[in-house]
């Protein structure tokens, strides 16, 4: 899906989340978000809650008046609305790097900036052409980034 569907999709999720009949809906999504900010982070209890939630959610839209008569691609456009929606909310929380991960991190940071002491271009087979100063330099800035 492009970016420009990807945005109408969330703009027609949200406009439908306006109506007056969605209160239901915007209530519910309005606790899971409450509920699960409140939770200590648990990476496979939090992918199981999300992913139930939207499959409740996206059931739940496809039996209300709001999105009667609407396509599969519609509904399907409300689900990865609701989905954006829901992730753009909860990003902070749901990637928040454990101390663990921040660790390990690090570590292979340090590693890599090891490694790019003495690797080049021409180690790596990069053809010639490709073997310029500004497109190493951006790999390397890439390496060095803390993903």
């Amino acid at each position: 899906m492009e970016n420009a569907d990807v945005f109408l999709g969330l703009q027609d999720f949200l406009d439908r989340m306006r109506q007056p009949t969605a209160s239901d809906f915007v209530k519910s999504i309005k606790s899971f978000i409450v509920s699960f900010s409140n939770n200590a982070p648990d990476p496979e209890r939090d992918s199981a809650a999300v992913q139930a939630f939207f499959a409740n959610m996206e059931a739940a839209f496809r039996a209300h008046p709001l999105w009667a008569g609407c396509s599969e691609e519609e509904l399907d456009s409300a689900g990865e609305g609701l989905e954006k929606y829901v992730m753009t909310k909860l990003f902070t929380r749901v990637f928040a790097s454990l101390p663990d991960d921040v660790k390990h991190d690090e570590q292979l940071s340090e590693k890599m900036a090891l490694v790019q002491q003495f690797v080049q271009p021409e180690n790596l087979d990069i053809k010639p052409t490709f073997q310029n100063e500004t497109s190493w330099l951006f790999y390397r800035a890439l390496c060095s980034m803390p993903w």
